[in-house]
């Protein structure tokens, strides 16, 4: 197994009361072993240190890959992909994906109307606001039997807000999660400044 990770660009402007900034962080689970060996990136060599019993570790996963969303020097949201395997006494059926993606929320909440830690994929348009459930617990975006929203479903929306003067700044996270959980992208986040404030998914300006 290893995970590559490739940071393609980044751009930030302000318009109105939305902050808007393309991410492009792409997370890949490569499961070939040759290649995990071979690879010197910090991601693939902590990997083969837990599968090679350097580290005192059971789970193998690319760790929390942080981000500071709203540039105030505090990491405000996590994400990483995790192998189910030993989770479930190292045994899954077959057919199943052993892999899964998730969202560690740290200073934010994530929009969850699932209530059980699947958080709503939004589209295009769609309304980012206090109405819903809104959850500080860890998210699965994908797993297997298809159970997280954002899994095999192309670009979707994880509504976020920050706590901010007594209320909330809304806004969104764009993500892609492929069918088989082994690539997650993290595309774009944008958010309103105003406490309170709307936004839609996909809003920039």
């Amino acid at each position: 197994m290893v995970f590559s990770m490739a940071l393609l660009s980044c751009d930030r402007h302000e318009e109105d009361s939305i902050i808007f900034k393309s991410v492009n962080k792409q997370f890949v689970l490569i499961r070939d072993i040759a290649l995990l060996q071979a690879s010197d990136d910090p991601i693939s060599l902590h990997v083969d240190s837990i599968l090679n019993g350097l580290i005192d570790t059971e789970l193998v996963s690319t760790g929390h890959q942080r981000f500071d969303l709203n540039n105030d020097g505090v990491n405000d949201v996590g994400f990483e992909i995790i192998d189910l395997l030993t989770l479930n006494s190292g045994y899954l059926p077959e057919e199943f994906d052993s892999l899964a993606a998730r969202v560690i929320p740290y200073t934010l909440e994530i929009l969850d109307n699932s209530t059980y830690g699947y958080p709503d994929a939004l589209v295009d348009g769609q309304s980012v606001s206090e109405g819903g459930h809104w959850s500080s617990l860890h998210g699965v975006l994908g797993t297997f039997l298809n159970a997280g929203q954002f899994q095999g479903n192309g670009d979707r929306y994880l509504g976020i807000r920050f706590p901010k003067d007594g209320d909330y700044q809304y806004g969104w996270i764009k993500l892609n999660c492929s069918a088989h959980n082994d690539t997650l992208k993290i595309i774009s986040v944008a958010y309103n400044i105003t406490p309170g404030g709307l936004i839609t998914a996909g809003q920039t300006e």
